[in-house]
């Protein structure tokens, strides 16, 4: 599902990501990104893409070295179907059902057959409290931008290895994410 406007955007936030890490300065946090990009003159205007893209680089040996037992796929609840969803809301976040209207099933199967623990969260909050209670080496999130970089940046600051995937759609309900990148990501092993 990815677009060639996707594609390229990727190479070149590849490209910016290369040059802030050979700076070799402190980019642990979204201002610093930006500042970084300003002062080597790029837009600044892409800087939460970057910084996940910049997460995601920092973390991805790490993280592929983490058990699949040892991780948790954290998935929005806004990819579910509104209108035709059989999900109930409990504790740690909604049940699926699996109507298959939606790509939640279908990846929650996948991960859970590696080994992941699936959590399907209304926001932010939930994710904190899940991990309060659990011992997660690694994580893999799917959100916006805004709640993506959000948990990227208090999730530095733990011993955590995290990678964050973008909606290809945002918006609250009904949105939408590259499966087979999630796929990719959490297959992830060194």
């Amino acid at each position: 599902m990815r677009t060639k406007s996707s594609e390229i955007t990727s190479r070149a936030n590849g490209f910016i990501v290369k040059r802030l890490l050979e700076m070799g300065v402190d980019l642990s946090t979204r201002n610093t990104v930006k500042s970084a990009l300003s002062y080597i003159g790029e837009n600044i205007s892409c800087v939460e893409e970057i910084y996940i893209e910049l997460m995601n680089e920092l973390n991805r040996n790490g993280f592929k070295k983490t058990r699949y037992d040892e991780r948790a796929l954290f998935l929005p609840q806004c990819l579910r179907n509104d209108e035709k969803c059989k999900a109930t809301m409990s504790e740690v976040g909604y049940i699926c059902k699996k109507c298959g209207s939606c790509p939640i099933p279908f990846l929650e199967k996948e991960a859970e057959s590696l080994g992941y623990k699936v959590y399907i969260v209304p926001g932010g909050s939930m994710v904190w409290n899940i991990l309060d209670k659990n011992n997660f080496k690694g994580v893999v999130g799917v959100a916006c931008k805004f709640e993506l970089c959000e948990a990227l940046e208090k999730l530095n600051m733990t011993p955590v290895w995290a990678h964050g995937i973008l909606l290809l759609k945002d918006g609250c309900r009904n949105t939408a994410v590259d499966v087979e990148k999630v796929l990719e990501v959490i297959k992830q092993k060194s």
